[in-house]
């Protein structure tokens, strides 16, 4: 993974707490709001009640109070709403009152559904139902005949709740997998300019640059010999650069990605670009030294050498005087292979105008890295190097 890809922002799925059975679910936005709407209309009712007989109905409105409130707490706190509304059903019967907020257990099992896991709602199932035979067989508060009626509201209202609750889960899973989606869109969108800036910097900066400098050759010099050497090396390389642009084109066109990438018909071999890079900087008036041992490499890593000699000579041509000695060394060490390539640098900068990313070096080092290798480059004392060793295979 490069750098710019680490700086990349993503965008993480959603949480699925609809359809987590390991903990408790908060109702979502709309739930809330129908819970609380069906409260306040059960309030309005109990009111309406107390004004038209305050004698009988208040006592009514004052004992399921609590449970309404009990069951309020779903919005904010479903275990505690659940267990709320046990304790005061409980409270209710051994009290003596009229058993009604066993009607909110039965309802409540809906939510309970909705909002807890499985080991919970087990719980809350067994109390409501034995609280119900309690105030039934034990207390005399229901007939016996009211007990298919709760089961049937407790079924009921757990059905839907469940209903509600797989509804909601697929819809976190559909957004889920709508955000992976447009993740890996982005990936792979973001990897597809990667290989483009990649392209463009590897191939066609070097092009470009020895265009540049040939240019700035035909300033200076008056041999004509010199000055037809430059020309016919300007038009090669824009004429390469030129192919290369087309071919780039042609890959981003591309719909189904059969081309390879620019450079990639014809692998360069290390030999070829060795014998580039001399020619190349000889063109440029330095003295060239190329120190090459036969090295046996997968074809990975020879690619990886192939660019490290190309962003190497594309550098020194930007940055080195005319008269730089550079030296180019590839041996084999133990089991790695290992590239060095030195130029001497006058004592003060030269000012050649041409503008300079670092991107070609951070990416080298990038490259290096990923096959395995080390990667070091900068300033001696008698001008730049370039050193990077990587495993054979």
């Amino acid at each position: 993974m490069t750098e710019r890809q680490r700086r990349s922002r993503h965008k993480h799925a959603p949480a699925r707490a609809g359809a987590d059975t390991r903990g408790f679910s908060a109702l979502p936005r709309w739930g809330r709001i129908i819970l609380l709407l069906v409260l306040a209309m059960m309030l309005i009712v109990d009111i309406g009640l107390v004004i038209a007989d305050p004698d009988v109905a208040w006592r009514g409105m004052m004992f399921g109070l609590p449970a309404m409130l009990a069951t309020a707490l779903f919005i904010w706190w479903p275990a505690a709403a659940a267990t709320g509304l046990l304790l005061v059903t409980l409270v209710q019967l051994t009290t003596g009152q009229d058993g009604s907020d066993v009607l909110y257990l039965a309802g409540g099992a809906g939510l309970v559904v909705y909002t807890s896991p499985l080991w919970f709602l087990t719980i809350y199932i067994v109390a409501t139902l034995s609280l119900t035979i309690l105030a039934s067989t034990v207390l005399g508060i229901f007939a016996n005949t009211a007990l298919p009626a709760l089961a049937l509201v407790i079924a009921i209202s757990s059905a839907i709740g469940w209903a509600l609750r797989a509804a909601h889960g697929r819809e976190l899973h559909l957004a889920s997998d709508v955000a992976a989606l447009a993740q890996a869109r982005s990936a792979a969108i973001e990897a597809e300019r990667e290989r483009i800036a990649d392209e463009l910097h590897d191939i066609i900066a070097h092009d470009i640059t020895l265009v540049s400098m040939h240019a700035r050759v035909l300033e200076r010099v008056h041999d004509e010999a010199l000055r037809d050497q430059s020309v016919r090396a300007i038009r090669a390389g824009a004429d390469q650069a030129l192919a290369d642009i087309r071919r780039m084109l042609r890959i981003v066109r591309d719909d189904d990605g059969s081309s390879a990438p620019p450079g990639d018909e014809q692998p360069t071999s290390i030999g070829s670009a060795l014998d580039e890079a001399r020619g190349a900087l000889a063109q440029l008036g330095a003295t060239i030294d190329v120190r090459s041992t036969e090295a046996s490499v997968s074809s990975t890593i020879e690619q990886t050498l192939v660019h490290l000699i190309r962003e190497g000579t594309t550098n020194i041509a930007k940055h080195a005087p005319e008269n730089t000695s550079v030296t180019i060394t590839l041996e084999v060490v133990d089991d790695d292979v290992r590239l060095e390539m030195t130029n001497t640098m006058d004592a003060r900068p030269i000012a050649n105008g041409i503008p300079s990313s670092g991107y070609g070096l951070d990416r080298l080092r990038e490259r290096v890295a990923v096959s395995g290798g080390d990667f070091r480059s900068g300033p001696t004392d008698s001008g730049w190097m370039l050193i990077a060793r990587l495993p054979a295979r």
